[in-house]
């Protein structure tokens, strides 16, 4: 087998509807274009038939497919990060396995990649067949991470990346995985090309509301300062209305004698100690991380590889 050109990482969880269809385009868009190429379906633990329809694809085309099976569901970006350490291509595109991305417009980014010589190209599409509350938090973050750290503030999970920036980010090991933070890290040339944008056709997306808030906040305490800083101007902005309190309260005592109310004095109990307790638990997450780190749980355990 030949050295490949072009290494297309897909992570999969529960698309044995649409995996099939995946792979025959993908095939289709190389071989028509005549580049050499490889397709590494890494299967997340999916609680459907998936992998029996990976190992069906990898015995028609094994020469090009490499079907990694997870022994639990670690997540997108950890699959993803699993997926890379099997590429052998000069340059890895990542696609999703619901075929809400064209598989076609993959040369796109190759004909923006040679154009700009860029270390990441990101496919870009104008009109998300997402729900709205969805767009809106991919929109809340980009812009986070655009002020408070490094990601740039378009991105997508359909991407092309070089060889020597996958060497660097492939044995990434802290516990918690936000690859499109981590690329920027190392990348220097970033570029981007618009793509088109499917509606789902089948199945429904693995991202609830709950999960999407709860790894939205996991990767601004992973990846920023933010809630530090949120805490910081916080509590002076409660110190300054404090100290506003008490010096009307002692102008009211010694002006007019007036006592100090009962009500008052529980609502500035409960405020001061709902402002510590949420301070401690925000320190506590990153508390928490750094556990994490100090215990060197894998990120992933690869239960079948099939090569």
């Amino acid at each position: 087998m030949q050295q490949a050109s072009y290494s297309i990482v897909v992570p999969v969880y529960n698309s044995a509807k649409t995996l099939e269809g995946l792979c025959a385009r993908l095939v289709q868009t190389f071989i028509s274009n005549g580049i050499s190429f490889e397709i590494i379906l890494v299967n997340d633990n999916s609680t459907d038939n998936s992998w029996d329809v990976i190992k069906r694809i990898k015995s028609n085309s094994s020469d090009n497919i490499t079907a990694v099976n997870l022994s639990q569901n670690f997540g997108q970006h950890k699959a993803l990060l699993c997926g890379f350490q099997q590429t052998t291509g000069d340059y890895v595109v990542t696609i999703d396995d619901d075929l809400q991305y064209f598989p076609e417009d993959i040369q796109q980014l190759i004909e923006e990649q040679k154009k700009s010589n860029a270390d990441v190209v990101y496919g870009i599409y104008e009109n998300k067949k997402h729900a709205a509350w969805r767009n809106a938090g991919s929109t809340i973050i980009a812009k986070l991470f655009r002020h408070f750290a490094s990601m740039p503030v378009k991105g997508s999970s359909f991407k092309l990346i070089s060889k020597e920036i996958i060497n660097q980010i492939k044995n990434y090991n802290q516990p918690f995985v936000f690859l499109d933070e981590i690329i920027a890290w190392h990348s220097s040339n970033t570029s981007f090309t618009s793509i088109r944008h499917e509606e789902r056709k089948e199945g429904t997306s693995g991202y609830t509301l709950f999960k999407l808030t709860k790894y939205s906040f996991q990767i601004i305490v992973s990846y920023t300062t933010l809630p530090l800083r949120i805490i910081t101007w916080f509590g002076l902005l409660a110190f300054l209305v404090c100290l506003g309190f008490v010096i009307y309260f002692v102008y009211m005592k010694y002006t007019y004698g007036a006592e100090l109310g009962f009500t008052t004095l529980i609502v500035s109990i409960f405020m001061s100690t709902g402002l510590i307790l949420f301070s401690i638990g925000i320190i506590g997450e990153y508390i928490s991380r750094l556990f994490m780190i100090q215990t060197q749980k894998p990120l992933f355990i690869i239960k079948e590889i099939l090569k």
